[in-house]
């Protein structure tokens, strides 16, 4: 896997996974199609069943510098509590013997324990992803940045920030002259709707030290 430099951003044709579940693909098809507008190369895993999410975060998924989780989050404001914040899927799973629906949850205190993309961006669209606690455990887990919004947030509002960060990552193909780290597209994205609470302005970029 490359490792970007500061100034370096994507190319087209470079690629680009997602995770989503029965209740996030509408949020998921959202994303896909402007990506694949871009010429980027887009992986739509759907995890139906828990052994399929805990394969992709365990590094299951294609060759990509870019992991887009379709997931679910925290839906109040003032959650402050970093033993409730949580990264989740909707999936089946067996109990006693029988398939029933269950939530699969990334946890501060899980994610080291089943996250396994050593080097990748993560972005999670879910309400209140963006926690601190919840990027420093994606962090430590070995991921090389991390985005996510730290209050609830609206569906297009999660799709407009996706969308706006890897457009402004291509900026290069479209303008050679121009030039988009990661930091600088997250901050784009962000200014896209700066006022909404529950609009782009809720995403928060962290960076792993260098």
């Amino acid at each position: 896997m490359r490792q970007l430099e500061e100034e370096e951003g994507m190319k087209m044709f470079e690629s680009v996974v997602m995770a989503y579940d029965q209740y996030t693909m509408d949020v998921a098809m959202a994303v896909r199609a402007p990506l694949e507008l871009f010429r980027l190369n887009v992986y739509a895993h759907f995890c139906v069943q828990k052994r399929n999410i805990v394969d992709f975060l365990a590094g299951g998924v294609p060759e990509s510098e870019y992991v887009v989780l379709c997931s679910h989050g925290l839906g109040s404001a003032g959650c402050e509590d970093a033993d409730r914040m949580k990264v989740g899927f909707r999936v089946v799973d067996q109990v006693d013997g029988k398939w029933e629906e269950t939530e699969f949850a990334l946890t501060p205190r899980n994610i080291r324990q089943y996250v396994k993309l050593t080097g990748r961006t993560v972005i999670a669209l879910g309400c209140g992803n963006g926690r601190e606690p919840l990027a420093k455990a994606f962090l430590d887990a070995g991921c090389r940045a991390y985005a996510g919004a730290v209050r609830p947030v609206v569906e297009d509002s999660t799709a407009m920030f996706a969308i706006a960060f890897f457009y402004h990552l291509l900026s290069s193909d479209r303008d050679s002259s121009m030039s988009c780290t990661e930091r600088r597209a997250a901050e784009l994205a962000v200014g896209f709707d700066p006022e909404s609470k529950e609009g782009t302005h809720s995403f928060r970029y962290y960076a792993a030290e260098s």
